[in-house]
This record gives structure tokens, C-alpha cells and sequence, in this order.
């Protein structure tokens, strides 16, 4: 008798593992993120919980900054950025001071400050200035965005000592994803 139960019990042991020996199933689930680089000047800041739809649709500031006066200008820009590079990003300012140009003249300079994030870059009439880092961003773990007021002061003395003429300079924003 005990020789059929063990019998028995080997058997449904057996028939259960037979029963149950299903290759596990799978399927794989998976996307792509499409990176988001952006930068732009905006007539309002940017809010830090804004969407790239959003960004893409912000209202850009629409220069030319027409100065009248030399000392601070008032005017609404922001230097905003959207990315979600896990390796970050930098953004560098450069800037010409404002030239005039005439024909068969000594070409005529106007200079200012701006600044951005706490960080300031002085013309120098006809002479190229340094470039200088105002967003530096290490790493990222997720989507973020940042908007930085930018001002912009004009030199009294170059102001007030300036031929007649149109001056026109440029301030550029360069961005590098890391």
C-alpha cells in the first residue's frame, strides 16, 4: 500500500510539473524621447512648468531696442531655454557695440552694457570682446526651462560723444547642448 501511494504521489507530481512547464511570454515595451534644445527671446518670462507647445508659441520679444538716451533702457526681453539634454547645456552672450558707418568716414562706436543672469559683457567700440557664459546647466533629469530678464545700459561718455549718424550693434545668444 505504501508502495502506491508513493506511486501515486509521483505520478501527480509529475503530471503538475508537466502541467505547469510553460515558457515564460514576453513582449517588449519601448519609445524614443526627441530631444528638446530650444532657446529663444521671449517679451515675457517663461514659466519653469511650461510645455514645448507652450515655448514654441511664447510671444518673442520683436527688437530693434531703439535707445533715445544713453543710461538704462527699459524694455521686456527675457533669454528663455526649454531642454531636456541629460548632459545639459550651456548659453554664451556676445556682443558689438552699436557702429555707424559712412562712406568715406571714420566708422563711429556707441557703447553699452548687457546682462543676463547676473552676468554683465561691456562693449569696446571696434574692439572684439570675450564671449562669457550666462546659463550654464551641468546635467539634467528631466524637462526644464529657464527665463533670465535681459538689460541693457548705455555708456554715457561714447553716447554723448557720438557723430550723427544710424548705430546699430548686436548682442548674440549662442546655445551648445552638452
Amino acid at each position: 500500500m505504501k508502495k502506491n501511494i508513493v506511486a501515486v504521489l509521483l505520478v501527480i507530481a509529475l503530471s503538475t510539473a508537466a502541467a505547469f512547464a510553460v515558457d515564460p511570454t514576453s513582449f517588449l515595451v519601448e519609445t524614443a524621447v526627441t530631444g528638446i534644445n530650444k532657446m529663444k527671446i521671449t517679451a515675457a518670462a517663461f514659466p519653469a512648468n511650461g510645455t514645448p507647445s507652450s515655448f514654441d508659441s511664447a510671444d518673442a520679444y520683436t527688437g530693434p531696442l531703439t535707445v533715445a538716451a544713453y543710461g538704462s533702457q527699459s524694455f521686456s526681453a527675457y533669454l528663455s531655454t526649454m531642454s531636456n539634454n541629460r548632459g545639459g547645456y550651456t548659453v554664451s552672450m556676445d556682443a558689438t557695440a552699436m557702429k555707424s558707418t559712412e562712406s568715406g568716414e571714420a566708422d563711429a562706436y556707441i557703447n553699452y552694457t548687457v546682462t543676463v543672469n547676473n552676468v554683465s559683457l561691456a562693449t569696446n567700440g571696434a574692439t572684439d570682446v570675450t564671449a562669457v557664459t550666462v546659463i550654464d546647466v551641468e546635467s539634467l533629469t528631466g524637462r526644464a526651462s529657464q527665463s533670465h530678464q535681459i538689460a541693457l545700459t548705455v555708456d554715457q561718455t561714447s553716447f554723448e560723444a557720438a557723430v550723427e549718424g544710424s548705430y546699430q550693434g548686436t548682442v548674440t545668444f549662442t546655445y551648445t547642448a552638452n
